[in-house]
């Protein structure tokens, strides 16, 4: 006002706004529940992964289906199912070879991603690890529950270029499981 040169400085909080946005990008990207990476995550390290093998290589796609969840759901209520699903989030990432591999799908459904230095014989012997942990009650607060899992696998690049493909394949491969009865384990190229 009098002539003279002046200096404004002026400073923000931006600690919330950074908070919120880390939040939203974790909402976007995890199951709230589980924890566990979600389908859009899914997708987008399956694509990662697809690019990789483009030079050589194989890679898993594994669609795990709980067969008698709704009965859970019926029986016990919803908070039961949902501690239910919370139980095989932590069962399948505790396994070594799921342990960075597992996403939940959505509902009932977990997929897994296990890159290709793994031969179909240690995804067989995974198979059977999971059905023999599904053979045993799962205890929950309410009360002891048994489930089956049905298990379908697609193999990339053989089973598809895309994510989409592969969940397709391994979709239609668990499909094909639960409809003979749960329990097991089914290729893409077994279809």
């Amino acid at each position: 006002m009098d002539g003279r040169l002046a200096h404004v400085v002026s400073s923000a909080d931006i600690t919330d706004n950074k908070r919120n946005e880390a939040l939203v990008e974790y909402l976007a990207n995890y199951d709230s529940l589980t924890n566990l990476p979600n389908r859009r995550m899914l997708v987008k390290e399956c694509e990662r992964r697809i690019d990789k093998t483009q030079e050589g290589g194989e890679g898993y796609l594994l669609f795990f289906d709980i067969d008698g969840f709704k009965k859970i759901n019926d029986t016990f209520g919803h908070e039961a199912g949902d501690e239910f699903l919370v139980q095989l989030g932590q069962f399948f990432s505790g396994i070594p070879l799921l342990h960075d591999a597992i996403y939940r799908n959505g509902g009932d459904e977990f997929i897994a991603i296990i890159d290709g230095d793994k031969t179909e014989a240690n995804i067989r012997n995974l198979a059977s690890f999971i059905h023999r942990r599904f053979a045993q009650p799962w205890r929950l607060k309410r009360g002891e529950v048994f489930c089956n899992v049905s298990i379908g696998v697609a193999r990339y690049p053989e089973d598809g270029r895309t994510a989409e493909e592969l969940l397709l394949k391994a979709d239609q491969a668990m499909y094909k499981v639960k409809k003979a009865g749960g329990k097991g384990v089914l290729f893409g190229y077994e279809l």
